[in-house]
């Protein structure tokens, strides 16, 4: 009875020992969502939207708001210029690898040629990669346009 029971046992090896034995699928990486350009992906799209963020304020600049100062990780309007229109900004860096933009204007006279809400779209813009220039009236109608049918988080 035993050479039997090991004969079985001595085959079932010999079969296991010769299929070919296949690698697993390697899953690919897990990736953040990227619907929310506010939020940094990892160190290199962190470093990527700071970039795009020192474009927007000196193109913001250029249109005619005031050139902001920084502060470790803040940039904002200095409370020593004078409103001409635009709202004041402050902006605070993501720290990466996976930290998150903060914006806030505030239109300090009540009169300021873009509201809030769609300086901030604009702002969005640019951390996305397809800048709504303000100083560009189709870039930017094109901008208001289309992310207004997108709610902002």
């Amino acid at each position: 009875m035993r050479l039997p029971l090991t004969m079985v046992f001595a085959l079932l090896l010999v079969g296991c020992a010769a299929k070919p034995q296949v690698a697993p699928v390697p899953s690919p990486p897990q990736q953040p969502v990227a619907s929310d350009p506010q939020r940094c992906l990892d160190r290199t799209d962190c470093t990527t939207k700071i970039s795009r963020t020192l474009l927007f304020v000196y193109d913001y600049a250029e249109a005619g708001g005031a050139l902001v100062q920084r502060k470790g990780v803040w940039l904002f309007t200095p409370s020593t210029a004078k409103p001409e229109g635009w709202p004041a900004l402050k902006i605070r860096l993501a720290d990466s690898p996976d930290g998150r933009f903060e914006f806030a204007s505030q239109c300090p006279a009540g009169n300021c040629r873009i509201s809030d809400g769609d300086l901030l779209r604009v702002y969005r813009s640019y951390l996305a990669g397809d800048p709504c220039l303000l100083t560009d009236a189709k870039s930017l109608a094109r901008c208001l346009e289309s992310t207004a049918l997108v709610p902002s988080p």
